[in-house]
Formats: structure tokens, sequence, C-alpha cells
């Protein structure tokens, strides 16, 4: 086995299920695994995405996603949304906040991804080391989670950002990128559906560089140490808030 990774049996044990389940889904493809010698090794960190989008608790709505996510970067956008969307979003930013700030570090991950999980559909690609300047430079990429400054993660092996699908084609063309496993990938896109729009999009770039975006991208990586700043990231949020007086919470930005 390499490092990082499980057996068959152990994964198994991981995600409370037999053995041949897990054999099923490397071979119908949504469990990424290598072959090492005789055996199938499975990466730690997809076992923990795969465990944490079975836990209990109903992902938001791509609209209502990128609603609670306009209202925590306190964009502009977010005076487009309806005053009951607007008070939804702000009941909920407050909720995840609380519950998060309350719960231990897989829990918390766990809750994170899955109320933001529809925001994107993530895709892993592997791409030539040499192209990942240029990926960086291409203006159709947005960058985010570990490709941020603010992440305090060293990735300068790996490129990660968002882009809308309809981009995707001619972006995947352009640089030769394959799809990925979790091991192999070195390209990580947070791909926007075609039938998702929303006001935030037009400032997509703001949105996506903000702490709520930038948690939740971290947590979906699934290590430790990105899980941390995820973390941080959502304190740092929740401390900002709180300095805010009610009265501007309920006036900036409408």
């Amino acid at each position: 086995m390499v490092a990082d990774s499980l057996s068959v049996a152990a994964a198994a044990a991981v995600l409370g299920v037999h053995p041949q389940r897990i054999h099923q889904r490397i071979r119908e493809g949504s469990l990424p695994a290598e072959r090492v010698g005789h055996q199938w090794a499975v990466d730690a960190s997809d076992l923990h995405r795969i465990k944490n989008q079975t836990r209990p608790g109903r992902p938001l709505s791509p609209r209502s996603a990128w609603d609670l996510l306009a209202v925590a970067a306190n964009a502009p956008e977010a005076s487009k949304l309806s005053p009951s969307a607007r008070s939804r979003a702000r009941s909920r930013l407050r909720n995840l906040l609380d519950d998060v700030a309350s719960a231990d570090l897989d829990d918390a991950a766990a809750r994170l991804t899955s109320a933001l999980r529809n925001r994107a559909n993530r895709a892993l690609f592997a791409a030539s080391p040499r192209d990942l300047p240029d990926l960086r430079e291409d203006e159709r990429i947005h960058l985010s989670g570990v490709s941020l400054r603010e992440s305090n993660m060293s990735a300068g092996d790996l490129v990660e950002g968002y882009l809308p699908a309809s981009r995707l084609g001619a972006f995947v063309d352009d640089y030769l990128l394959s799809p990925a496993s979790h091991a192999r990938a070195n390209v990580v896109l947070h791909v926007i559906p075609a039938d998702a729009a929303h006001p935030a999009h037009s400032s997509l770039i703001d949105m996506v560089q903000s702490p709520l975006a930038l948690a939740a991208d971290l947590a979906e990586h699934g290590g430790v140490r990105e899980r941390d700043e995820a973390l941080r990231s959502l304190s740092d949020l929740r401390a900002r808030l709180a300095d805010k007086t009610p009265a501007d919470r309920g006036t900036n930005h409408g």
C-alpha cells in the first residue's frame, strides 16, 4: 500500500459496507482506486468525501447555495435577492457557522461540504506540470481553494478554480487535461452548470475567493491540514459577522 491509501477491506470498514460493495464502486468508477501489485489501493481522502456525502443533512439547491455564498461575502449581488431569499440565507449562514463552531473537525467539514455541495460540480484532472503556470494565468478559470494565498497552503504543484460548464470543453482540450483520481490529479475544477445561473456569477472571482467559498473548497480536499484551514476561515468569518451590529447586518447591500 502507498501512503494515505487503504486496502479494500480497510476502506469497507471505514464506510461500514461489505468489501464487495467497494469492489463494485471501483468497477463502476464511483470510487477511484489504483492497482498496487494484486490489490486495489483506495485513497483515504476519497473515502472521507464519500463518508461526508452519506452523512445526514440535505444539501442546499444550487440557487440556495449561491444565495448563501452571496450573503456570506456581503456581496452587492445579495441586494438582488428577494427579501425572503436574503432572510433565509442569513439564517442558514448563522446556523451553519454556529453548528460548525460546536462540532469536531470531521463533523464540521462534513456539514460544510454537505450544505454547499451543489454550488458546482467538482472534477479532477491531470495536466502536464509544465502547463500549470499557464493554467493559473488563464482568464477562463477563477482561482480558488488551495490556489489562493489566503488558504495558507503551499500548492505550487496543483491548480484549483471555478469555471462555467460552457467553457469546460475548450479548457480541457487546450491543456490536454485527462480525468484523474485524487492521488493523480493536479487540477481541481469546480464546474458551474449552465442551468445554475445566479446574480453572484457576474462577480464570480470575488465570490469564490470569499471565506465561505474558500472553506468549502478546502474541506472537500479531505486532508487534515485543509480541513483545519477551512475551519480557520469559518472562524474568521464568524468573528467578522459578530463584530457587526444587527443594524449593520440588516443595511449592508440591501
